[in-house]
């Protein structure tokens, strides 16, 4: 009792003392260069872009959010790849600080400011055209910051925080992978892949373009499993744990290979699932493996494999 009493009278003061430190770098830091900021044109163009930011904010948020409700690791994926972007960018901010944009750098980054906080206002009617106009400020912000010669010099932390202004980033793959493959591609190896594994264990099953189909019923395979959402997903975490456990190149892109072949020979069992959840065991059963809960249970045991193969991979020695 002596113990909890101890700690109890402990938390205000932790609280006061935390707002404490929130008040003295408001007053010495923050004010301070706010002040400095709107002195200068550039300076205001750049609060005015930040502002934008702000305003996208929630609605970046809340579509990771609703995303992480329906099963989907967005969420933790783009708040580590921010999170490994700008610790990029703070390794090296003592050759930011040395960096000088030119006159054309500075005109061309405040043109792209200033496009983006004009336009703003009238493209909130979804979340994409927001996220342009995010990516057109930031975009600004550098170049007339440091100028146009950044972009190439940090290629990684430019591209992780460029894939994060959208949250559907898996969206903008598929689309990449659409217009770059036939129709259904990736459903009839799928398709093909389940029904091979079907008959394997005495099921007559046959694919017919991205149908498998038993005696008793029949299972379409579109494109929510076909594999490529969980590919992708499986291939960026193989870049994030590759950057975070600080491994070269090749590991790195050996991680995300791992992860993206493994997410789609796990599909095969889950199509042979699927299928036969559909036509022997109901509604209710198959409804249950095609949701969140049974996507969940896959996408665990799915984990699991890549830890231990992507950790085999890391701490094998490089030639």
């Amino acid at each position: 009792m002596p113990q909890t009493k101890s700690r109890k009278k402990n938390r205000p003061g932790i609280l006061k003392s935390i707002q404490t430190s929130i008040q003295r770098s408001v007053r010495e830091t923050i004010l301070p260069s706010l002040k400095e900021a709107i002195k200068t044109w550039h300076g205001r163009l750049v609060l005015a872009g930040l502002t934008v930011g702000l305003c996208y904010l929630p609605v970046w948020l809340s579509g990771l959010i609703a995303r992480a409700a329906q099963g989907s690791a967005g969420l933790p994926l783009l708040s580590v790849m921010v999170f490994l972007g700008l610790r990029q960018l703070w390794a090296h901010r003592a050759q930011l600080a040395q960096m000088q944009a030119s006159e054309e750098d500075q005109v061309l980054g405040h043109l792209l400011m200033l496009s983006g906080i004009l336009l703003f206002p009238f493209c909130r009617f979804d979340i994409w055209p927001q996220a342009a106009i995010w990516l057109l400020v930031l975009a600004g912000i550098a170049c007339s910051n440091w100028g146009v010669r950044f972009f190439w010099r940090y290629p990684l932390a430019v591209g992780m925080l460029a894939l994060t202004a959208y949250p559907k980033p898996g969206v903008m793959a598929r689309l990449v992978w659409t217009a770059l493959t036939p129709p259904e591609f990736l459903e009839r190896i799928m398709a093909q892949a389940g029904a091979a594994a079907l008959r394997l264990i005495g099921h007559p099953a046959i694919a017919d373009g991205s149908i498998v189909a038993l005696p008793e019923g029949a299972v379409d395979v579109d494109w929510g499993c076909n594999g490529f959402n969980m590919a992708f997903t499986m291939a960026a975490a193989g870049l994030i744990m590759g950057l975070f456990l600080k491994q070269t190149w090749p590991k790195v892109l050996g991680m995300m290979a791992i992860g993206a072949v493994l997410a789609l020979i796990f599909n095969v069992p889950r199509i042979m699932l699927l299928s036969i959840a559909s036509v022997y065991w109901g509604d209710a059963a198959f409804k249950f493996w095609h949701g969140h809960w049974g996507g969940q249970l896959f996408s665990s045991v799915l984990f699991t494999f890549y830890y231990y193969a992507a950790m085999a991979l890391a701490k094998r020695r490089t030639a």
